[in-house]
């Protein structure tokens, strides 16, 4: 309990935390929306990817943030560029481009399983026949064979292993992460600025 509570207090003192919303705040100022979206993409507002050096910044951020405690982004904008429509279409925006990413990573896991399941019933395959079909007194050729389909069942059986537990470890703390900025609250907070 004393661990977890010097846990939280470090990561207050990195990032405000909303006692009432529970969540850690990620604060972003910006000077306009426009600074949120990638200058390059030519697709419409609702459907424009976000500026690569944004997404680096609440990436970074929310990986300090232990996966277990929910975040909420808080944009940082002068009072004179409010604008409810800019702010609608900058939150769908952020919702599809996190929401892509999710979609992504969800395929490559589900793609990722689907392997280690392929290599699980070849190596179930080759074990089976290495162990239930040997021959006594059989020719150092088939021997050879025999002892090759028994090795190949213990590798696709370590690749088995290795893809779902070890690489595929990686992929679920990744889906976890942009699934959680996916939901975040984004709350957008405008300040008099003076040049």
């Amino acid at each position: 309990m004393a661990r977890k509570m010097s846990a939280k207090r470090y990561y207050q003192s990195l990032y405000r935390y909303d006692e009432d919303a529970k969540t850690y705040i990620i604060e972003v100022s910006l000077d306009d929306y426009d600074e949120v979206y990638d200058d390059w993409d030519p697709s419409p507002f609702k459907k424009r990817d976000i500026e690569q050096e944004f997404n680096d910044f609440i990436v970074d951020s929310s990986d300090d943030i232990p996966l277990s405690s929910g975040v909420s982004i808080v944009l940082h904008l002068p009072v004179q560029k409010r604008s409810e429509e800019k702010e609608a279409m900058l939150l769908s925006a952020y919702r599809h481009f996190y929401g892509y990413i999710v979609q992504r990573i969800r395929k490559e896991l589900d793609s990722q399983r689907m392997k280690a399941m392929s290599y699980l019933v070849l190596s179930l395959i080759f074990m089976s026949i290495g162990y239930f079909f040997t021959v006594e007194g059989q020719s150092m050729v088939l021997s050879v064979l025999h002892e090759g389909i028994l090795i190949g069942g213990w590798v696709f059986l370590w690749e088995f292993i290795t893809t779902l537990f070890i690489s595929g470890r990686d992929k679920v703390r990744d889906y976890r992460l942009y699934k959680r900025l996916q939901n975040a609250e984004v709350r957008f907070e405008y300040h008099e600025r003076t040049r």
